[in-house]
């Protein structure tokens, strides 16, 4: 599933000075283990690795089989080596200490121990022989970006990523980028019901483009939105190539690699309507909150009936033999002929939550093919989204 090479994540023997300590500010502490834990498959066995090389930072890092993340930090400190200890040991106690200094020393070969005011604590070393790097290459496209841009971007697809295991290839975003009379990010996200297209037009510096596309997984999606969003106004390096299968993310003292998805992304581009032959425009807040209450009276398969005529539009949902509900909401202009569709209700929701503006606009090219939704425009920021039909 995943490529395999050493380009990536390499090992070399450990070389440790017979003593290591360091002073750590707490608060940048507790950030990079909360940032490098999120490379970690099951915190609870995971690991930290502190790296010690002689400079002036201190390169804490965490590594799984396909997501990577390091973090440097300004820290005063004494000895060369490197130290591996329980990531959410480490974490969970860092984050609990007051905001002031934090003081470690290894007590090679066993432990390590941290004082912080009054507060003090020993955790077992892991006994590996080795320490692992990040090698990022340098083939593929390039593009810097500020923070604010990707939270924007991500937030609009990352939610719709397939997980499912029959479909690994699907479990990622398909992402790429272009050059038209400025860059432009696109991504493609699908969990086979629902669609998203996002394509991120403002805030693009294209360092260097190549027709690379990478299907990038959630998790490394998730931790991209986690860290543009704590640095808005910072600037991101990403990278990419097809071939050598990787995606990063590089900004100041803070460096994701993860490896992508091996295959081919599922044709998508059929599934677009190409003629649109029917479009209603409805307020947002008032079908977020109609479907929200039609759901309390859904079966387990929370389908909903949509019925439009005239300006109305009539939402329906039961239960047999148990309950029923019906919302009634009215449309922004009325349609010539009245029609009825089907569709989950759940599914619904999760579309409208990450919509933009206070109108929502519903287009079909025909009722038996995935509906398009999009929010009113944003600058920058081209969205839309599809979903299919549901069965009771």
């Amino acid at each position: 599933m995943f490529k395999k090479s050493k380009r990536f994540f390499s090992s070399d023997v450990q070389s440790i000075s017979p003593e290591i300590s360091a002073e750590f500010d707490r608060d940048k502490l507790a950030s990079a283990l909360l940032s490098v834990s999120a490379a970690q498959i099951d915190p609870d066995i995971g690991w930290v690795q502190l790296s010690f090389s002689g400079g002036k930072k201190v390169i804490i890092s965490s590594i799984s089989h396909n997501l990577a993340i390091k973090c440097e930090i300004e820290a005063p400190y004494s000895g060369q080596g490197v130290i591996k200890v329980s990531g959410k040991q480490f974490s969970d106690y860092v984050k609990q200490l007051p905001s002031t200094k934090v003081f470690l020393k290894a007590e090679l070969p066993s432990r390590i121990q941290l004082k912080c005011g009054r507060s003090s604590a020993k955790i077992q070393l892991v006994h590996d022989q080795s320490q692992s790097k990040i090698d990022i290459p340098d083939a593929g496209t390039s593009i810097k970006i500020k923070g604010n841009f990707i939270e924007r971007w991500v937030s609009s697809f990352k939610d719709f990523v397939s997980v499912d295991d029959n479909r690994f290839y699907a479990n990622g975003a398909l992402i790429w980028a272009e050059r038209n009379s400025e860059g432009v990010l696109h991504a493609v996200a699908s969990d086979a019901l629902r669609l998203a297209k996002a394509s991120l037009t403002e805030g693009i510096q294209i360092l260097n483009l190549d027709n690379s596309q990478v299907l990038v997984p959630k998790k490394a999606l998730d931790e991209l939105k986690r860290v543009a969003n704590i640095m808005p106004d910072t600037d991101f390096i990403l990278k990419w190539h097809e071939k050598e299968l990787f995606f990063s993310v590089e900004a100041d003292d803070y460096t994701m690699f993860a490896k992508c998805i091996a295959g081919q992304y599922p044709p998508y581009e059929a599934a677009i309507p190409q003629q649109i032959n029917t479009e209603i425009q409805l307020d947002l807040k008032s079908i977020q909150d109609s479907v929200k209450r039609s759901l309390l009276f859904a079966d387990k398969n929370k389908v909903m009936k949509f019925h439009f005529e005239n300006s109305l539009l009539t939402m329906a949902s039961s239960t047999p033999g148990q309950k029923e509900g019906e919302e009634v909401i009215e449309m922004s202009s009325s349609i010539a002929s009245p029609f009825e569709v089907n569709y989950n209700g759940h599914l619904i929701i999760g579309i409208l939550g990450v919509l933009s503006g206070s109108r929502v606009n519903f287009a079909w090219e025909n009722m038996n093919r995935p509906v398009k939704i999009t929010g009113e425009s944003q600058r920058g920021l081209e969205v839309f989204y599809l979903l299919v039909p549901a069965r009771f």
